[in-house]
């Protein structure tokens, strides 16, 4: 019992946490909102693991926490060694490595020598379709706590952001330079160093300017240490506290926080320390509009606006700070802000007024000076090119008279708001700034309403549109862009995408799909190439239209994953056809539902069976089928249920009824189908005999496939 008891003891228990701070100047806020508010797997945590499994050390799992001056990756589970791993190294085919009688030949034997290994290291295994003699060495395990310093110095090195600076002359590169390194492995010190810099058993905290280093023994230390001092790590639960200390500001003064998930992002990575406080403004700013107000407090000052019960905003901001203060010190800090602020929403006003007396018409001419694409002319004839696509994607697309108008009109005017002063300084107010100051020009409200939406949706966060004008209208502008960047050459790459043209193209899926609104891909593709022939050649148009229609039916399969549609529906809805996305998408939802069923089932081996033997077929097939070719009662069989329900599943299918239809050419075809290929050959000596046969297994497949699904495509579940 005591051995055992000594053996637990040795044993090191708090070897299974490893930790890495980086303890740098502050840290870009948006770079870390981008890292880690995307709703994607952070790449931070990724790399690090890759690193702990390229030096063989298992962990349980990684996290890494973000602040604006630390960064830190917290390992648990990490075993104590590192796990074993044999090295294969590739000698000689195995006949040069043995005789006849099986034994190793000379010239194996001293190239094992050479390597320092003997015959019973060796194996035999098949390469590139030879066998070959293989030696096996066994690398070395070592110590977890003897491997972490290269792991730690690896992820440091690793790290990739968009944007970095030089500091030293190490040669590393950072957002902003590193002023300190801490390594743990339970409660012991890791040394290590990276970035000019050895790393050092403490950490930093920053207050008043000063920064004060703290002793650090070990992880637990290390947590309990920071929420000491009132850092909150957890990037999550951070913006938690933020979310709620906001909401405890604003709830004595009868308000709610303006919703803005940017801001809120970007000041979770601007503080480790959450406070806040109120503060008034001018009453005399509330002509502005709302989102004039709260991008004003926004920008460079970080503030929250607030609003009443009806939407409407309130002369007060919330600020959100980085450490404790006292009230005298609120005080003091939020006469400052507010003076700020009082300056910037004085420009604000300034800019509003003087912006109005010019209407959008009047300013629309000197779009001509704005380059909307080189080589793809101006502002002003990108807005030509929409008020004509207007005139007939609107129709088609179901707008009534009064709607196209409205497109039409919004369509001229939309981009005229880029000439405002108001834009000039706020650039992320396009489209809104224009449409308070279409709605002041006396237009009709579906324009000034589809003016501000024509941008929507800017990011995978953002609404869609709320109007049919305002949908079309985005649809257009986002259309025409990716339509342009093919045209000229500029479509993304696998790794870059600097014009957005995969967030164009889902927002324009999103807003067929989840709005229904009717666009037909290849009429809108044909229309902005055509609108184009300006600046793009006919052969160079002719290139990217099936490049276009490609990239938009990809992104339609994204977005239907997203709505957690399988893959294989949706791509056996898209072999049918793909021309209007709201149309596919609502047979994709259908067969969805029906996928599990029986009749979903037969269906699909009716499809899958008939594709199966028409694959070989490479000749153009008759679609009349003769009756006087055929020679089996079972073939006739079938040819008679094909002609008698061919026009009834059709009429099924045309009046919308998938499930019925599916129900229907399963009941029809399955069972007879099942007899027919097991007892007639259908690759007829005869070839007349042959064709017609597969004449009718192709017009009962296409019965399905060419407007319902390829129901090939489908894998079993």
């Amino acid at each position: 019992m005591s051995a055992l008891k000594a053996k637990v003891k040795a044993r090191p228990v708090d070897a299974a946490e490893a930790l890495l701070e980086i303890g740098s100047e502050e840290l870009p806020a948006t770079n870390l909102a981008d890292l880690f508010e995307n709703g994607a797997a952070n790449p931070l945590e990724a790399a690090a693991r890759k690193v702990y499994e390229a030096h063989r050390i298992g962990i349980d799992a990684i996290r890494v926490y973000a602040t604006p001056r630390r960064l830190v990756f917290h390992a648990t589970g990490v075993q104590p060694r590192q796990a074993a791993h044999d090295v294969l190294t590739r000698l000689l085919t195995r006949q040069e490595s043995y005789d006849a009688d099986g034994r190793p030949t000379e010239k194996l034997l001293t190239i094992l020598k050479h390597r320092n290994g003997r015959a019973e290291d060796t194996l035999v295994q098949e390469s590139n379709g030879k066998e070959y003699v293989f030696l096996k060495k066994a690398e070395p395990v070592k110590p977890t706590a003897q491997v972490l310093p290269e792991v730690f110095a690896e992820i440091v090195k690793g790290l990739n952001f968009p944007k970095n600076m030089y500091w030293n002359d190490s040669g590393f590169h950072f957002p902003r330079p590193i002023r300190s390194l801490l390594g743990l492995y339970g409660s012991r010190p890791v040394s290590f160093e990276a970035a000019g810099l050895r790393s050092r058993a403490e950490t930093v905290f920053f207050s008043k300017s000063r920064r004060q280093r703290v002793p650090v023994k070990d992880t637990a230390a290390y947590f309990k240490l920071l929420t000491q001092r009132g850092v909150v790590l957890d990037q999550v639960e951070r913006k938690k506290r933020v979310k709620q200390l906001l909401e405890s500001l604003s709830r004595p003064l009868g308000a709610r926080v303006y919703d803005d998930p940017f801001l809120l992002n970007e000041v979770t990575y601007l503080v480790e320390t959450p406070e806040g406080l109120a503060a008034p403004f001018g009453r005399e700013f509330l002509d502005l509009p709302l989102e004039v107000l709260t991008v004003s407090m926004a920008r460079k000052q970080r503030l929250f606006g607030l609003v009443d019960r009806s939407g409407r905003v309130m002369p007060s901001f919330l600020a959100v700070l980085d450490g404790k203060a006292t009230e005298s010190q609120k005080k003091i800090i939020s006469r400052n802000m507010e003076g700020i602020l009082r300056a910037k929403l004085q420009d604000s006003l300034f800019f509003y007024r003087e912006d109005q007396k010019l209407t959008l018409e009047k300013k629309r001419p000197e779009l001509a000076g704005l380059v909307f694409l080189k080589n793809a002319g101006s502002m002003l004839e990108k807005s030509e090119r929409l008020e004509r696509l207007a005139g007939r994607v609107g129709p088609a697309a179901g707008l009534d008279a009064q709607e196209v108008r409205d497109l039409q009109r919004a369509a001229r005017l939309c981009k005229s708001d880029l000439l405002t002063q108001m834009v000039g300084e706020f650039p992320e107010l396009q489209g809104i700034t224009g449409r308070y100051y279409a709605a002041a020009n006396g237009e009709s409200q579906g324009t000034a309403l589809a003016i501000g939406e024509q941008y929507l949706p800017r990011t995978v966060n953002d609404p869609l549109p709320s109007t049919r004008v305002g949908c079309v209208l985005s649809a257009l502008d986002k259309a025409d862009l990716i339509a342009a960047c093919f045209g000229l050459g500029l479509e993304p790459t696998s790794s870059l995408d600097p014009y957005g043209l995969r967030r164009s193209a889902v927002g324009v899926m999103k807003i067929a799909v989840e709005k229904g609104v009717e666009l037909s891909v290849p009429e809108l593709v044909d229309g902005c190439l055509e609108e184009l022939s300006k600046y793009v050649p006919e052969d160079k148009r002719k290139a990217a239209r099936g490049k276009l229609i490609g990239f938009y039916k990809d992104r339609f399969k994204a977005v239907l994953a997203d709505r957690g549609h399988r893959e294989d529906v949706i791509d056996a809805a898209l072999a049918a056809r793909f021309d209007s996305p709201a149309e596919t998408a609502r047979r994709v939802e259908v067969l969805s539902k029906l996928a599990s069923g029986p009749d979903f089932i037969q269906a699909s081996k009716v499809v899958e069976r008939t594709s199966n033997i028409l694959k070989g077929n490479k000749a153009e097939l008759p679609r009349q089928i003769r009756a006087d070719l055929i020679r089996e009662d079972l073939e006739r069989e079938v040819y008679e249920l094909y002609s008698r329900h061919a026009e009834d599943i059709r009429r099924v299918v045309d009046g919308g009824d998938l499930a019925g239809a599916t129900s229907l050419y399963a009941r029809t075809f399955f069972a007879i189908l099942e007899q027919f290929f097991e007892k007639v050959f259908v690759n007829h000596e005869d070839p007349a005999v042959r064709t017609n046969r597969l004449a009718l297994l192709k017009g009962i497949r296409d019965l399905y496939t060419e407007k319902i699904a390829d129901l090939s495509k489908i894998r079993p579940s």
